[in-house]
């Protein structure tokens, strides 16, 4: 079976970027150690500098559905209350 790939993109609002930053910056390390994780990885976009872009790579669909109920997770949401102009995710196949 193969692993799954996503992207998720996220665009804090004008004079939020610090606090989006920090938020996302705080899921690295729980997420690393979730069940299931094989890559979770933060980026910033250098030509959008209020665009926050996670790449994560997992076992399967079961511990994606697990990581999104963790208390990180639910905190992380609530953090982004608010502050961001949107939040995108999209599940890519890596072909070569």
């Amino acid at each position: 079976m193969n692993n799954i790939r996503l992207i998720a993109t996220i665009v804090a609002k004008e004079n939020h970027e610090s606090d989006v930053l920090s938020a996302c910056r705080a899921m690295i390390k729980p997420s690393h150690q979730d069940e299931g994780c094989i890559q979770y990885e933060l980026h910033k976009d250098t030509t959008q500098p209020r665009t926050f872009i996670f790449f994560e790579i997992w076992e399967n669909q079961s511990a994606i559905d697990k990581h999104n109920e963790t208390a990180h997770m639910k905190a992380f949401i609530e953090n982004l209350k608010d502050k961001t102009d949107s939040l995108e995710i999209k599940f890519i196949e890596k072909l070569a």
